[in-house]
């Protein structure tokens, strides 16, 4: 039987618009309203080398997070040691692990052995829709030898249709152990998070489904799905129970000043990027130069297959006249 939970994200993807500088009464309060708000999964942030900071969501170990909510934590393959956590106590946090196509074969071991440590881990591969049958196959082979606790559908680019999403879901919930969640990470460079997650939410899984939205979109380029655009919508066709009110003040509070400041969300370089398949890092980099949305769908058109999913600036600037 099908269960759906929610992620909300906000505070580890939101940040890379603030270099995750949310402060400490901002952390908190966001925590706390995710928490009254009923969402089942809090992403923290990012488990990092670092130094700890109690203003930014980055975390030196997993023992920095709360233990009395359900958290999780996302690390960056090759960013942060498994040898750290040899050394963690607080086993509470879900551990998702993003990790490129290229780095797939390390990453997996990476993963087999924080579930041997008795980690629930989520594989995330990246730009997911970018892998062939083939591909997807064998990444499927090993994630059911390794039963980590869930696998998540990122959508990097931001440029699957809602029949990308079905077909890709179908595939995967064919050959994948029952046992293990299935997530969907969205972009919005197309206008399309909320219409894609409610295409996959209108499909019969046998499993729980995992959806992650951040509050007002808070993300990196075009933004993410909205958690109060779905969190009501999950309430009202899925069976769902959420508080709507303590999301609003998150954005009252916490999110609306950062928005007026930084915004983001939809505009024409993140579409083009999308449309060409390009990492939207690209967008980022050719609308910080002013130039016109012309001449970047020009420069992004000419990007060699192979470079389009990973930011390559030294590439891009061969392109610019």
């Amino acid at each position: 039987m099908c269960s759906v939970k929610l992620l909300d994200c906000t505070l580890r993807d939101g940040g890379y618009i603030i270099d995750w500088m949310f402060g400490k009464k901002n952390i908190q309060s966001v925590l706390y309203n995710l928490n009254q708000a009923g969402v089942d999964y809090i992403e923290c942030g990012f488990l990092k080398e670092c130094e700890q900071n109690e203003d930014k969501t980055f975390f030196a170990s997993p023992d920095s997070v709360p233990d009395n909510i359900n958290c999780t934590l996302m690390v960056n393959f090759g960013e942060y040691p498994v040898e750290k956590f040899f050394q963690c106590k607080n086993k509470n946090a879900k551990i998702r692990v993003a990790f490129k196509k290229s780095k797939q074969n390390e990453a997996l071991v990476y993963i087999q052995t924080l579930v041997n440590l008795g980690w629930k881990v989520f594989a995330n591969p990246m730009s997911t829709n970018t892998y062939s049958n083939a591909e997807l196959e064998l990444l499927l082979n090993e994630i059911n030898k390794i039963k980590p606790y869930g696998l998540t559908i990122v959508d990097t680019l931001g440029n699957m249709y809602q029949d990308d999403v079905q077909e890709i879901f179908e595939f995967i919930d064919k050959r994948l152990e029952e046992s293990i969640a299935l997530g969907f990470h969205s972009h919005n460079s197309l206008q399309l998070s909320f219409s894609n997650t409610k295409a996959l939410l209108k499909m019969d899984f046998n499993r729980e489904i995992v959806i992650d939205a951040c509050v007002y979109g808070m993300g990196r380029g075009a933004g993410n799905l909205c958690t109060e655009l779905i969190l009501p919508y999950l309430n009202d066709n899925m069976g769902a129970e959420y508080n709507i009110l303590p999301i609003l003040k998150i954005l009252d509070e916490c999110v609306n000043p950062i928005y007026e400041k930084t915004p983001w969300g939809y505009s024409t370089p993140y579409c083009i990027a999308a449309i060409h398949g390009c990492h939207p890092n690209y967008a980022t980099y050719l609308k910080s130069l002013d130039i016109s949305d012309l001449e970047i769908g020009r420069i992004l058109s000419q990007i060699p297959a192979d470079k389009k999913t990973v930011f390559d600036e030294a590439l891009l600037l061969g392109f610019i006249s």
